[in-house]
Parts: C-alpha cells; structure tokens; sequence
C-alpha cells in the first residue's frame, strides 16, 4: 500500500470516517453508559494498547529517540488524551451517532486555524459548508435534554478546538513526516505514531494512579474527576479499553498522520462529515449487542443530520477542488515544463530547506518567504513541473536563510564569515578577530555520543551570542571551531572579550540525555587589523595560532 498517493489516503481516511470512528464511538458509548468505565482510565488503557499493538509490527529502530524527544510528540499527546477525554464525556449526554454529528465543529475549527493561522485560502463553497455544519449542529443540539444542552455546548467546541489543533500537529510533527519521505516507511511511520500515543499516556495513566491513590489515603481528590482506585480494577472496561485501542484507535491514529499529511487537516476533518449516517448503521446492527437505544435518535436529529452531511460534503469537495486548483498556484507557484531549470532548482531548494530543519516544513517556509502549502505541494509533485513563481525572491531567501547558515547551529557558515570578513577589510576600520576550540570536547562524543556533541556545539553558538554584541559575526568554522569578527574592537578590547567567552563556555551544560552536566572550556586566539595582518588569510591563520598557543599553554 503506497501511502505517498494521495487517492490511496482519500480513501483510507474515508474508511477511518466512516467504518473506525462509528465503531470506536460505539466502544466509548458502550463503555461510558454500561460498563461504568472511567474516561482516564479507558482511554489511557486504548491508547498504551494501540502503540504496543504499533510496536509489535515495527519494532525500536530509526526515529525512536527523535520522537521521544520532539515538543511535536508531547504536544500531540496531551491534546490528544485531553480531547479523547471530552470525547468520552459527550457520550454520556448523547448517543454515539448524536455525538458524531455534534463533534463536527472541527471542521469548522479546522478551516478557520488554516486560514488564520497557515493563510490557507477558503473557498465559496468551504464557508457555505461551515455555515450549514453549524446550523445543523444547532440543531440537534436544541434536542438534547434542556439540562445538557449547556454542558454540551460547551464540550463540543472545546473538543473541536481541541481536534483540529491536534491534526494540525500530526500535519507537521517533524519525526512522522521525516519518516513519510523515506522508501518503504510504512514500519517507521507506525513507530511513530506508536511513542507519540505510547509517551503521554503513561504519563497520565501513573498520575492517574498517583491521584486515585491520594484520594484512598485521604479522602481528596487533587482535580475533580479524576479516576478511584475501583476504576482500576473495572476489568470489563479496561478490556473494551485494550481491545478498543489495539483493534481501532492503531488505525485511526495511523491513518490520522497520514491523511493530515497528504490531505491537509481540514479535508480530513470535513470527511467526518460523513461519518454519522455510517455510525447510526452499525449502532442499529450492533443494538441487539450493546443495547444502545437507537430511540434517542430522532427524526429531527436525522434532518439535522443530513444538513451537517451535506455541509461536510460542500467542504470536503472545495477542499478537493482546491488541491486541483490551489489558490496558492497563483500565489507562489507555476507550472513549468519538466526538466526545466527553474523546476529543478526549486525542487532542490525545498528539499534542503526541509533537510535543513529537520522537517519542519513551517520553518522551512517562513525561511523561503513562501506560504507552508506552497513548500508541502512540492512533495506532492511527482511529475516534477512545479517551480517558484518569483524564483529570484526565494532564491536570496534560501542562500542568506538556509544555505549561508550553519545547518547545526544557525550561525553563518564560513564562506559567509569569510565574505563578511573582506567586507569589513574593505572598509579600513579597526576590528578584531577571535579564533575558539572546544577543550576536553572529544570525550564527550566518545562518552555520551553525537546527539549530546551537537547539543553542546549549538550551545555554545548561543553563548557566544549572549556574550558578543549584536554587531559581532559569529560562525561555526567547522568541528569545535568558531571564529568571532568584533567590529571597532582593538587587541585590548578583544583580549578581555576571549577571557569573557573562556569564563561563560566554561561553566557546565545540560543536555537532555546526559544525567550529569558535562564541563568543557575553550581555547582562545586573538587577532587584530590592521597590527596582526591585513588580509583575512593572514588574520585567520594569526588567530588560529594564538588559538593553538593558549591551548598548549594550558595543556589542553
């Protein structure tokens, strides 16, 4: 199955919609109504069994620590158990059908995040559709009991907030789409998908535990709602919560990244549209089992159903028109014939700037000065005729962002210092240059490996950041090297700025995964214009010396 074509994930993610989402939402209902299951404990319980069930078919290997270290992953997580939560909620208020109606804010909620927070355009018949979701979603809500309906309310557009900004994450979560673009990736993406699910829901099945423990010994709940100690021994709805998780939420979350991926957030969000019709057929099958009444569906909760159907339908239809014909073409981009050079260099300055922030696509876009629809489009173009529109533009972009950046650090690289150095001989000023080597730096690769050296090299960029003045040049010459032009500075000035940078780099750092700080220091050279030389080789290769004789000096 090849996940990268786009009608393949149309149609995975029009399965999730209509056949996974009915179910799982008559699990929660099941559970919530007739199994006495707590919202926490279920649905920490589904989300552990869906990433373990991951983990059996792809295994630890590559990106495992990646996504246990992302801000993407943990963010993810905690919307994503906190909206599952209020999932659960709803179902004790609604039927499993009424609740997947109602739950249709997020399509809304989706539009409006791509729009003001992405600038992605919304066409004519995406704001009908929004318009018609709402008025539908009104009313089936002026059904509910009079007493529910503001409990109600107000879960609904919570969780739709909630959803949309969770698919959102899971649209860019840099580990999940890093994975997305390598051959054969179907084991890395569900590796994924796995610790993202596996991380947080750990995390809040201990608290969980912790907190229903307090409340035995004290008689306290620390927050209201949360689980007892009896909840953890309901063995009946931590099944449904095991089978529930490992048989539809491993899917569901799979095909979750990578329709978000592949069709946008808000497309994915608008299929949900038609979900309902599908869940009230198998809630009427599965009756004589679960004994969820059907009667609480009614005729006006079906009418209003139909309108949130046909809303979805005008939404996801525009948003399908829209990736035929992206407003964003217009905007940013151009066909081209295939082969051109213009859509060669432009392929080609998309991928490093997405290698270049780890594929962070958002970045990489604000980088380029393009809109982050412009950027995934390329991955999108197969044929290979897409090139930028104002290829100039994005060109000065890329090379004074991205390619005239230290990929590790984000410092300028070399030959951008070694042009800014002849700029400033040109000027016949007085300035300085420093000349640093990391002391006692090896040991740390050795000891605690890569990922903990480039932790400290990008921590020392920042130091030297916060140490020289907003007009000084810093790069990473390569290695433990950096080198520091200081603009107006003479020998003296500059010699008290080396001890300066001696005494901040000195003082130990914390990286991540190392339990103990790790002290290094620096080595220091100093030279000036015009006394010490009068061309960049010459100055470089005087600084580098004084370098070399305080590291000897000091025995480093």
């Amino acid at each position: 199955m090849d996940l990268n074509n786009k009608r393949t994930v149309w149609i995975l993610a029009i399965f999730a919609v209509t056949v996974l989402w009915g179910i799982s939402a008559i699990s929660m209902g099941y559970s919530a109504k007739f199994l006495d299951a707590n919202g926490m404990v279920f649905t920490c319980c589904s989300f552990i069994a869906a990433a373990w069930s991951l983990l059996l078919y792809a295994g630890h290997g590559e990106l495992s620590r990646e996504t246990l270290r992302s801000i993407d992953t943990w963010g993810y997580g905690i919307v994503l158990i906190l909206s599952s939560l209020i999932l659960f909620a709803v179902f004790y208020f609604v039927s499993p059908t009424e609740g997947v109606f109602i739950l249709r804010t997020s399509v809304v909620a989706g539009l409006i995040g791509g729009w003001f927070f992405l600038s992605r355009a919304v066409g004519v018949l995406q704001i009908l559709g929004s318009i018609i979701i709402l008025a539908g979603i009104l009313w089936v809500c002026f059904g509910i009991a009079e007493e529910s309906q503001v409990a109600v309310l107000g879960l609904i557009f919570l969780y739709a907030f909630l959803q949309s900004a969770r698919i959102f994450i899971a649209e860019f979560h840099k580990t999940h789409n890093a994975a997305a673009r390598r051959a054969g990736n179907l084991k890395t993406r569900c590796r994924v998908v796995a610790y993202v699910m596996l991380v947080v829901a750990i995390m809040f099945l201990l608290l969980s535990l912790i907190g229903a423990t307090i409340h035995a010994q004290t008689g306290h709940f620390i927050i209201n709602g949360m689980p007892e100690l009896s909840d953890f021994r309901n063995p009946a709805a931590i099944i449904a919560g095991l089978l529930t998780g490992s048989l539809l939420i491993a899917p569901v979350r799979l095909i979750e990244f990578t329709s978000s991926h592949k069709i946008k957030t808000e497309n994915y969000l608008a299929l949900g549209a038609i979900a309902p019709f599908a869940t009230l057929l198998i809630e009427w099958i599965t009756e004589p089992i679960t004994g969820l009444p059907l009667q609480e569906f009614t005729q006006s909760d079906f009418l209003a159903g139909i309108a949130i159907t046909m809303g979805g339908i005008l939404v996801a239809f525009g948003g399908a028109r829209g990736d035929k014909k992206n407003p964003d073409f217009v905007n940013y981009l151009i066909h081209m014939p295939k082969n051109s050079v213009s859509v060669i260099d432009s392929h080609e300055i998309v991928t490093n700037s997405i290698e270049h922030f780890d594929g962070d696509m958002i970045k990489a876009a604000k980088a380029l000065g393009v809109s982050t629809t412009s950027v995934s489009a390329f991955n999108d173009d197969r044929k290979k005729v897409l090139a930028f529109k104002n290829m100039p533009d994005v060109a000065r972009n890329y090379r004074q962002e991205i390619a005239g950046k230290d990929y590790l650090t984000g410092l300028i690289n070399k030959a951008n210092f070694m042009s800014s150095l002849k700029i400033a001989l040109s000027k016949d000023e007085e300035f300085s240059i420093l000349y640093l080597d990391l002391d006692k730096f090896k040991p740390v690769n050795d000891d605690h490996g890569h990922e903990a050296g480039d932790e400290i090299l990008r921590s020392v960029a920042i130091r030297l950041q916060e140490t020289c003045s907003d007009d000084a040049i810093i790069t990473r010459m390569g290695g433990d090297e950096y080198c520091v032009l200081l603009p107006n500075a003479n020998k003296a000035a500059a010699t008290k700025k080396a001890k300066e940078i001696q005494k901040i780099i000195a003082v130990p750092f914390s990286v991540d995964s190392v339990d103990n700080d790790i002290e290094i220091g620096a080595s220091v050279g100093v030279s000036s214009y015009p006394t010490d030389g009068k061309t960049a080789e010459k100055l470089i290769s005087m600084a580098d010396g004084g370098m070399y004789s305080s590291k000897n000096s000091r025995g480093k």
